[in-house]
């Protein structure tokens, strides 16, 4: 009587620390960062805050205008008579225009060009932290697409192992029933589970496939790239944090520096509100050439003036105090989005280490399941080939081997997707 002599195929895992990241997985979180149009977006939006900053500065500057004017009256302005003629009726003036070259200095704005300097810089970091968001959350979604396909990867390798290890049973029954050692109850039976494990395969493929065009997509890599990733999910390391963790996160988290900013922009949008009810005050020099020129002469010619303008706001029926009280309104909300955002970051930063250690222990429960399952595997073949144990047995072991070592690659998956879940949730990727 022939001996089965089946090998389980075992897949290769590691043991590795995030000293040792999957450098694909880097390279993903790279590809994406590059291409993302959300990062572009907010790189635009940063340009053109930084802009607004240098527009604020230049308003403190002297500013030069060229402006023209020209009137016609119909009934023209008559001139007093000359002094060599009392009698004679004054020249009759139709055409008033000139040409004009200011140059103003304003002296006192009421704070509005400091204010709207300081606003703009307020802005400015705001930009930068939405920068940094942005690259954070394509860093996470990355890491989830890659861990995905990783995982189905291996899952689809671990299905074709499966195919072979019933594969190769089937051949050792087939042999026997020739040999009219069994009956074809056992050959059919096997044909059974081979015809499954087929079917898995297949669609384990499929999943695959579909896993590694989604993360291409997020990398932009044309989708049917047959793009490459790691053979199997490696074993995120991880010690209990040493220091606070949710004070950490709140430190580094971009959202509390971007809504930080965000309230100190309002608060300067708040007094450049209120400046223009302060005294304003500025000074011009200009030149004009045109007419009527110096004397009321008809002739143009060139002229020159000096000009000092104050202008105190005295009575505006409560205005004011409505506009500066609206403009305050966004204040208080930003403040009340900073509260709503500090608890958010902290139930994140908990839960994500909960699940944390939890797929820690769901990971070393499943590797020693699977371990019992491969031993167990390995038993009932012993106990085939002396004719104690039945087919159906055998072939019992094999899908738990099968179905213990898939709950061991979906156990590393989950570590790895919460890993990466809790690095997110303590601002690890916006020090990146």
């Amino acid at each position: 009587m022939k001996k089965i002599t089946i090998t389980l195929v075992l897949l290769l895992f590691f043991k590795a620390g995030y000293a040792q990241t999957d450098t694909l997985l880097v390279y993903y979180r790279q590809k994406a960062l590059d291409y993302q149009q959300r990062i572009k977006m907010a790189e635009h939006q940063l340009s053109g805050a930084e802009s607004k900053v240098k527009a604020s500065q230049s308003g403190r500057l002297p500013q030069i205008d060229f402006h023209s004017r020209y009137r016609y009256f119909g009934v023209p302005l008559q001139q007093a008579p000359s002094g060599d003629n009392p009698t004679a009726p004054g020249v009759e003036v139709h055409n008033f225009y000139s040409l004009n070259l200011d140059l103003y200095q304003p002296v006192l704005t009421g704070g509005y060009l400091k204010n709207t300097k300081r606003s703009a810089e307020s802005e400015t970091k705001m930009m930068e932290d939405l920068v940094s968001m942005n690259k954070q959350e394509v860093m996470i979604n990355s890491d989830m697409m890659y861990w995905e396909a990783v995982s189905k990867k291996e899952l689809y390798r671990l299905f074709i192992a499966y195919k072979e290890n019933i594969g190769s049973l089937l051949k050792v029954i087939k042999d026997r029933v020739e040999e009219e050692i069994v009956g074809k109850n056992e050959l059919y039976q096997a044909k059974v589970r081979y015809n499954q494990a087929e079917y898995m395969e297949i669609k384990s493929k499929k999943e695959y496939m579909v896993s590694i065009m989604n993360l291409n997509r997020l990398a932009g890599i044309p989708v049917n790239t047959p793009s490459d990733v790691a053979d199997s999910l490696i074993v995120a390391e991880w010690s209990e944090a040493a220091v606070n963790i949710t004070e950490q996160a709140l430190k580094q988290r971009p959202e509390l520096r971007y809504l930080e900013n965000q309230i100190s922009k309002y608060e300067y949008d708040e007094k450049i509100v209120g400046s223009k009810y302060y005294p304003q005050f500025g000074v011009t020099a200009g030149g004009k050439w045109g007419s009527p020129s110096p004397g009321l002469q008809i002739d143009p010619a060139f002229n020159y003036y000096l000009k000092a303008q104050l202008n105190i706001p005295i009575i505006h029926w409560g205005q004011r105090k409505e506009e500066v009280y609206t403009a305050h309104q966004y204040t208080e909300i930003s403040k009340l989005q900073m509260e709503e955002t500090r608890d958010r970051i902290t139930q994140e930063v908990e839960s994500s280490y909960y699940q944390l250690e939890r797929s820690q222990d769901q990971l070393n429960f499943a590797k020693s399941s699977l371990k019992n399952a491969t031993e167990n595997v390995s038993v009932i073949l012993d106990r085939y080939n002396e004719g104690l144990s039945s087919v159906l047995e055998v072939l019992e072991a094999e899908r738990d081997w099968q179905k213990t070592y898939m709950n061991f690659i979906l156990a590393k998956y989950e570590l790895n997707v919460a890993y990466s879940q809790y690095l997110f949730a303590i601002g690890y990727f916006s020090q990146l």
